[in-house]
């Protein structure tokens, strides 16, 4: 018959579970700590040329020269050092969705334990606004709703339901208990680290820690693979490049100096002069300066950089991974216009009773109504109803009872008084509603469904409206709704930001690919991208589904990405596979995300960006933080960076010409057999003194022309 999980464990029993499955927290095996993530910014080629050459002129006894040297290492060291230390953070801000305190049922009471403390198989009680402390089913619910918009980046309450198949009740062993978990709808389930909306549940405890949905987030994080960016690479090579030249021209000159009869005294400073000759010493501050300049311009654009090589990395950006909510539209569902009648001949009373019911019948919890609440407000002083406001009118309608919405009945009810009667008012799935309509013909309905579907597929959210007079009712049941009077629809859309078409223009002129990755359906997302000219009539190859992308191996995937422009209905694995893919074509690729379960792709991806209203996990993880959530400002950050790099260029060309110009002199002058002609101390000082104002001339020019007309360059 298996055991009864309602009745929670005793002590015993959860010592022995604890000593197999461990704490319910999310361990961080990574520990860098702050001296080693220091250590590691000294280990680069260019670092090491540097301080070769400061070895040098101390040993010469140019001090000053010495001490330039080394605080050009410093700054250098020091950003690199504050940037990764703010990385580690990513996993601490993890570890802080974790419940402090849960009310656990022990020993046959109710008692608060440390979150850490829980095990699988503890029953656990869920009150509005408590945080689930741990992944696990419910058995036993009401009116539970949730907020996983930490997981999912979906800000609306999910509602959630006991789990009625009594499989985890039948479980002898916590260990069947946990077999079963992957078989239970989400419906059924709580994660740790969302939040109670409304409602109260009771919880099995499932999955604790790493093992849980955040945990599995947090492993994700550790594990992926540190990369350089596009200009650490250049760099990294560059800095390669010089220490062999620096190497070999040295070694060749001391050598042939030795060969023709010349003194080590005589021939080691011309070799040591061409060594510091062969070193832009002014290079390391020059980069520094200029991408902390580029930050500052990105942030007059609305975008805080906030690390110091992605100001560069932007500008080498070929293919933006966008969210379609709240990036390319604005994020807020709006009504757009209400159907009162499909001849389009609305009568004053169903117009009436439209604006009563959103007001009324109106639960505001999530976006659709409170976009209904929005509509209403400025017609309600016009109903003639002797009221001024929305909560007049609910005062004068006073609300005896409700059936709160569900997904499976997908409609709310409500009963309200009104005089000596009372009125029922329904809102819900317009199809549900309108099955619920008496006194119509099928002529009539059929018009009204081809009109859902027609709107539907223009990427429109509709919510129906129905309404009835019932005698002697104080309270109502499901089965009690029926023979209403239809109403109409509402119509809603998550309008297109303005100016997104255009700046998507600019984005294929400047030869930047743009993939559009959500969670909606198909058909809304479809829609919202014909608008925008991404997509055309013909969509076949074009777009892909979550479960078609489920299917197909990563070689396939690698064929297809370029052409595909939509994702739907993706979830947070199906992100990081398809950044991972573009990735694995040459691209630089920059993505967008605001929940934690966006955190492992913007990791992934070159440049991570975020929303400013995103998880503390994602701002942690990610590269750049948009203050305006405009898909424009993340075009205009691009801008910025490819001015940047178009600075470093200069800037690199121009040292490196100046250090093949001492070559020259040097060279030169041991070739005609003349005296060394300029010594290594007056190199330095050219170098970082002469050079170094041209130099931080070049870091503050402005962008030349339209940097966004010619393709990337990486």
């Amino acid at each position: 018959m298996g055991r009864d999980w309602r009745n929670g464990l005793k002590t015993q029993e959860v010592e022995k579970i604890r000593s197999v499955y461990g704490e319910n927290v999310i361990a961080q095996e990574r520990k860098l700590t702050a001296i080693k993530i220091f250590w590691l910014q000294l280990k680069s080629p260019l670092i090491y040329v540097l301080l070769l050459a400061s070895v040098v002129t101390f040993w010469l006894g140019d001090y000053v020269d010495t001490g330039v040297i080394l605080f050009a290492v410093a700054i250098n060291t020091l950003l690199g050092f504050f940037q990764e230390y703010r990385a580690e953070k990513s996993l601490e801000a993890l570890k802080g969705v974790l419940a402090p305190r849960a009310k656990v049922y022990r020993d046959g009471e109710w008692k608060m334990v440390l979150a850490r403390e829980l095990v699988p198989g503890d029953l656990v009680y869920l009150a509005d606004e408590h945080k689930v402390p741990a992944d696990g089913v419910l058995v036993g619910e009401e009116g539970l709703f949730t907020n996983e918009a930490i997981l999912t980046g979906e800000s609306a309450p999910v509602e959630k339901y006991d789990c009625e198949s009594g499989r985890v009740l039948k479980c002898e062993s916590v260990e069947e208990v946990r077999s079963v978990f992957d078989k239970v709808d989400n419906k059924h389930k709580a994660f740790m680290g969302t939040e109670v909306k409304m409602g109260v549940g009771r919880m099995i405890v499932i999955r604790i820690g790493g093992e849980t949905a955040v945990g599995k987030v947090a492993k994700s994080l550790k594990d992926a693979p540190a990369e350089q960016t596009p200009l650490q690479i250049k760099v990294e090579r560059l800095s390669k490049q010089l220490a062999v030249l620096v190497g070999v021209v040295s070694l060749l000159v001391l050598l042939a100096g030795l060969a023709v009869g010349d003194s080590f005294e005589e021939i080691f400073p011309t070799a040591v002069a061409l060594a510091v000759a062969s070193i832009p010493e002014g290079l390391v501050v020059s980069l520094t300066v200029i991408l902390a300049i580029g930050m500052q311009r990105i942030l007059k654009q609305k975008a805080v950089v906030r690390k110091l090589t992605a100001a560069e990395t932007l500008g080498s950006v070929n293919v933006i991974c966008a969210d379609k909510t709240g990036t390319l539209t604005e994020g807020k569902m709006r009504v757009t216009g209400a159907v009162l009648d499909i001849d389009g001949k609305p009568s004053k009373k169903k117009e009436k009773d439209m604006v009563m019911t959103a007001v009324l019948c109106n639960d505001m919890r999530d976006p659709l109504e409170y976009g209904m609440s929005d509509w209403a407000r400025s017609k309600v002083g016009k109903l003639g109803e002797g009221v001024k406001s929305g909560e007049e009118l609910k005062k004068k309608y006073e609300r005896v009872y409700s059936l709160p919405f569900n997904s499976r009945d997908k409609y709310i009810a409500t009963l309200h008084k009104d005089g000596v009667k009372q009125k029922l008012l329904v809102s819900g799935a317009p199809e549900v509603v309108l099955s619920m309509a008496k006194g119509m013909s099928k002529r009539e309905a059929d018009a009204w469904k081809s009109k859902f579907e027609e709107m539907g597929s223009k990427g429109y959210r509709l919510v129906g409206f129905g309404q009835k007079t019932v005698s002697g009712k104080l309270k109502i049941k499901r089965e009690d709704i029926g023979d209403i009077d239809w109403i109409g629809i509402l119509v809603y859309e998550d309008p297109v930001r303005k100016g997104v078409r255009s700046v998507l223009n600019k984005v294929k002129r400047a030869g930047i690919g743009v993939k559009v990755i959500t969670g909606d359906y198909r058909e809304t997302a479809v829609a919202i991208l014909k608008q925008l000219e991404l997509l055309g009539d013909e969509v076949d190859g074009l777009v892909m589904e979550g479960d078609e992308l489920e299917e197909i191996s990563d070689t396939r995937l690698d064929e297809v990405i370029d052409r595909v422009i939509l994702f739907a209905r993706t979830n947070p694995e199906q992100k990081l596979r398809i950044v991972e893919a573009l990735k694995r074509r040459g691209n630089v690729v920059a993505m967008t995300g605001d929940g934690v379960n966006d955190a492992p792709a913007l990791k992934r991806a070159d440049i991570g960006i975020v929303v400013n209203e995103a998880s503390e996990v994602s701002k942690e993880t990610a590269d750049v933080v948009l203050l305006d959530s405009n898909f424009k400002t993340i075009v205009m950050a691009i801008e910025e960076g490819r001015g940047v790099y178009d600075n470093l260029k200069k800037i690199i060309v121009y040292l490196l010409a100046d250090a093949f110009a001492e070559i020259v002199v040097v060279v030169g002058g041991m070739l005609l057999g003349w005296s060394l002609p300029i010594l290594a101390t007056q190199i330095l000082w050219i170098n970082l003194i002469s050079d170094g104002f041209p130099s931080m001339a070049l870091t503050v020019e402005p962008r030349e022309g339209d940097v966004l007309k010619d393709p990337p360059q990486g």
